[in-house]
């Protein structure tokens, strides 16, 4: 296993700018979660003070320290489905992810605004470039991530909004968890050749 803290020593502006896109992309994630849950009637997550950015209220200490260590990193929101009709689950569902989408696309749409100010001989900092190719990533493999349909992420809980599963047993439920453990350790590679694919190919079409 690969510890993302060791890119402390090898890679410490590597390791800040990671840190720098992938908290506050996990914060704002679960921010619009919980404020699309009021704007639908749960007021849930905003009376457990959700309504904020603060890391450690909406990914917690648990959640920081394995990213630091490991890379692996979440968020919770408190939902409660009883006051929300299907539609406005979907919507507090989906929100999060969006929120990753349009991460994603400003990122990419500012790397090809400082495409196109470098024909001008506007230079930006080279450390800017790399921050913003750095958030449209993660944030392109947060939305991929998120919206997989397996218990525990969103696309599962946007799923089952449209087709409701009554009951899952245990052993249903372990194997999921097991799928997404393997995907985290064996496939995440892949999710980011995959979002590092699409950015090259929008940045190719920016540069003409």
């Amino acid at each position: 296993m690969n510890f993302f803290i060791t890119t402390l020593s090898t890679n410490p502006t590597l390791f800040l700018l990671v840190v720098l896109s992938v908290i506050p992309s996990i914060c704002l994630h679960e921010y619009f979660h919980a404020q699309t849950a009021l704007w639908m009637g749960d007021d849930t997550a905003a009376r457990q003070g959700h309504l904020t950015l603060n890391p450690l209220r909406q990914m917690g200490w648990l959640s920081l320290v394995m990213f630091l260590l490991i890379g692996i990193a979440w968020g919770m929101v408190p939902v409660d489905r009883s006051k929300l009709t299907r539609k406005g689950a979907i919507l507090t569902t989906f929100a999060g992810p969006l929120t990753n989408l349009v991460l994603f696309f400003l990122s990419a749409a500012a790397l090809c605004l400082m495409i196109l100010l470098d024909r001008n001989g506007i230079v930006f900092p080279e450390l800017l470039g790399l921050y913003f190719q750095i958030l449209g990533l993660y944030n392109l493999v947060l939305f991929i991530l998120n919206m997989l349909p397996i218990p525990g992420l969103d696309g599962w809980a946007i799923l089952s909004e449209i087709f409701p599963v009554r009951h899952l047993d245990s052993e249903f439920i372990n194997g999921a968890l097991l799928l997404l453990m393997l995907l985290l350790f064996v496939g995440i590679d892949y999710l980011f050749d995959l979002a590092g694919w699409v950015l090259a190919r929008i940045l190719q079409f920016a540069a003409g």
